[in-house]
């Protein structure tokens, strides 16, 4: 570790020592709860008994989120940045994108678990964070993760920074992870890049210029951003893009991954040319379902989907990546599937399409939806586990109306079937 660099500051927000002092603390109080370390009394101060607490009460979820991190005494220097940060699966995703010679450069640091992941395949790192604290317990974890491989932390303002940083580290890869705009919605479930900060629309244009001024090589760029972005907007918007992964990890999608390259003689190429991947990660126990579509968006405006008039042996459900990508046509050919309803997004074969990125199902039976079917098939059933498709009411109602309890032993679909056939679908997952 070549040391922590502060442009204008002098102390560290924490220092390795007191760092160290918080984890032995930690281990004497490791069978008190936290709201005891908290309330207290004795030779430890408030600050210490806060920071105590806080290792504590984050044990656990560091160990869930970031097992290797937990495993070398990681210090958590809140619990919001281990809340917002990558879990190591989805970290480790991020290698790909990366060379052996890459001098990386990671703007936005946070708690450093995607620098860390980046860093540990590439020859060389510097770490960026605004926030004191959060830089310097990068400068504490960084080691003890990465013992041969030194990094420079620094903390200060990246973006008042940057002439300085690309001159003097003259990065290959620059990794950014832009916040959400402070005091903007907090509440709107969808937002777009423009409201995040920094602002890639205005960053890139000033990064591509002083590279050129500074006579650099002008370097490949990984974004990660929320996966509550439109995709097909930001392809838009965003220049300089040649790739977008969206990420999912065990079924839930948690991040959109943006692959620039500002070497390219055209700033903004088609939305539709972009390369779109969509990748779900389900543990060391069993290999990832990785879905790339070359053009991705101007492939799927192409097709024309053929839909299915009735259900056949086998029904399959895109993982959430798939369903986030929006490519349900070129999902259909890829696999020569059938799909049941532009807004169903569910598929039928009569053949067994093992491969498929997704949950598989046997169809045992197709019911009907109506009053007398329900009846008799709540008393059939006793209990089920109820998706809902493109279907009139929610799970929680239909379970009400047919008398049932959850189970997952089987699986009830409530879906519509083009043009607009309510139907119920009882099958078996494979």
């Amino acid at each position: 570790m070549e040391g922590l660099s502060y442009p204008s500051r002098t102390m560290p927000y924490y220092t390795p020592s007191e760092i160290e002092h918080i984890l032995a603390l930690t281990q004497q109080y490791q069978t008190t709860s936290p709201e005891r370390v908290l309330l207290g009394k004795g030779a430890m101060s408030r600050e210490e008994r806060t920071l105590v607490a806080l290792q504590l009460s984050t044990r656990v979820a560091l160990s869930r989120r970031l097992p290797r991190w937990a495993e070398v005494g990681a210090f958590v220097p809140s619990s919001l940045a281990l809340e917002q940060c990558s879990s190591e699966e989805a970290a480790e995703y991020k290698r790909r994108f990366a060379r052996e010679d890459d001098r990386l450069l990671d703007l936005t640091g946070g708690m450093g678990v995607d620098f860390a992941a980046l860093r540990a395949v590439t020859a060389h790192g510097v770490y960026v964070e605004r926030h004191e604290e959060l830089a310097s317990a990068a400068a504490y974890n960084l080691p003890r993760l990465l013992p041969t491989q030194p990094s420079e932390v620094i903390c200060g303002e990246s973006l008042e920074l940057l002439p300085e940083l690309l001159e003097r580290y003259r990065p290959s890869l620059i990794y950014l992870d832009p916040a959400r705009r402070e005091g903007g919605d907090q509440h709107r479930r969808v937002y777009a890049i423009e409201d995040c900060e920094p602002d890639l629309r205005e960053l890139l244009p000033r990064l591509r210029s002083l590279c050129t001024s500074l006579g650099c090589t002008h370097p490949r760029l990984l974004v990660k951003l929320s996966p509550m972005l439109d995709i097909t907007h930001t392809l838009q918007s965003v220049p300089y893009v040649t790739e977008l992964h969206v990420v999912a990890v065990r079924g839930e999608v948690k991040e959109l991954l943006l692959s620039l390259d500002l070497s390219l003689e055209e700033a903004m190429p088609e939305a539709g040319a972009v390369t779109i991947t969509a990748a779900n990660l389900l543990g060391s126990e069993r290999p990832a379902q990785i879905f790339t579509q070359p053009r991705a968006l101007a492939h799927e405006g192409e097709l024309t989907a053929i839909y299915a008039t009735e259900l056949s042996t086998y029904l399959y459900e895109p993982n959430a990546a798939l369903m986030k990508s929006g490519l349900f046509k070129t999902l259909a050919e890829t696999f020569a599937l059938k799909p049941l309803h532009p807004s169903t997004h569910l598929y039928t074969s009569s053949h067994r399409v093992v491969e498929f990125p997704g949950r598989v199902f046997e169809v045992r039976a197709v019911h009907p939806f109506a009053s007398s079917t329900l009846r008799r098939l709540g008393r059939e059933l006793g209990a089920a586990q109820i998706s809902c498709r493109n279907f009139p009411l929610s799970p929680e109602a239909l379970r009400a109306k047919l008398g049932i309890k959850d189970s997952d032993t089987q699986t009830l679909f409530a879906l519509t079937l083009s043009p607009s056939t309510p139907l119920m679908v009882l099958c078996h997952r494979l």
